[in-house]
């Protein structure tokens, strides 16, 4: 794939091979972080859900860690770090908020859709990066994409303008992740050009489920939590191998590309985000979800492929 801007000054062969890897390591973190979002809307109590998938996710990493790569943070590293995790937080409070006022099907994909728009204008503030016309022409088509997206889902006729933040709170929340994502990972793009992205996957865990904890136990639902844990300890573990997993693929690709790239390309979860929204958790799936998440991934590919 000629999209993938390597950060690498390796031959053709090398070049080409690296490309493959950072493709295929975007669909893989596509893939786990829409089946992860599926299991942690099911949850009754997703705050708790999704706090202690990170604790176990933290723990069983850290002990795989603890047989061969270490732990050791690069000075490099921690301002991007701590930035990010603040960024992580964000995203996790209005996700869920979103989640508690809204459907899968809508807004993980408005919320994953919404990011690489944002990641791209950082990108280009923060890392100097760019985007050739085709990657700028995407970028109108996810706005259109999430603009139709987040219409109501009874409308038949399909209209273009702001998105329905006012009249459904859900989108408003999903844009606002989208913001977030685009800044922590424009910021965990810089901190692993100076650290390992496998060291690094386990200080994200550990500072979500330290910066997470205050929201998630802010009213001292001690009974509530662990109910959570108690019932759906195998929700808790099958969102803590996921989200392990896609982190760690995401920051892999980070290391290999441009952020913006992999904003956009783990950006194809929408579609996946939005089946299982329909098929697992019996959502409606109306005509402007349908051509809204058509328009996204058609952006999306335009700037892969650009």
């Amino acid at each position: 794939m000629r999209s993938l801007r390597l950060c690498s000054h390796s031959s053709n062969g090398q070049a080409s091979e690296l490309e493959s890897l950072a493709f295929v390591l975007i669909i893989a973190a596509a893939v786990m972080h829409a089946t992860w979002n599926g299991f942690a809307k099911a949850s009754k109590n997703i705050l708790a859900l999704m706090w202690w998938a990170t604790v176990f996710g933290a723990l069983g990493y850290g002990v795989w860690l603890a047989t061969g790569l270490g732990f050791v943070l690069s000075p490099a590293s921690r301002i991007p770090f701590l930035i990010s995790a603040i960024c992580e937080t964000g995203y996790f409070v209005t996700l869920v908020r979103g989640y508690s006022q809204g459907d899968l099907s809508l807004v993980y994909p408005v919320s994953r859709g919404s990011a690489p728009i944002f990641a791209v204008f950082l990108g280009a503030a923060v890392l100097a990066e760019s985007l050739p016309v085709l990657g700028y022409a995407g970028i109108l088509l996810m706005v259109a994409g999430v603009s139709v997206a987040s219409q109501p889902i009874e409308r038949t006729k399909i209209k273009f303008g702001l998105p329905s933040i006012v009249s459904d709170r859900s989108v408003g929340w999903a844009i606002a992740s989208g913001v977030f994502i685009a800044i922590y990972s424009i910021f965990d793009k810089v901190a692993v050009s100076a650290t390992s992205p496998l060291v690094y996957n386990w200080w994200v865990f550990v500072g979500n489920t330290i910066f997470w904890a205050p929201f998630v136990w802010r009213k001292f639902n001690f009974r509530a939590n662990f109910n959570e844990l108690r019932i759906n300890w195998w929700s808790v573990l099958i969102v803590a191998v996921l989200s392990v997993g896609a982190y760690a693929a995401a920051l892999a690709a980070l290391a290999l590309t441009s952020a913006s790239y992999v904003v956009a390309g783990r950006g194809l979860s929408v579609v996946i985000g939005a089946a299982i929204g329909s098929f697992m958790l019996k959502e409606r799936f109306g005509t402007t979800r349908i051509v809204g998440a058509t328009l996204m991934v058609a952006g999306l590919a335009l700037i892969a492929f650009s």
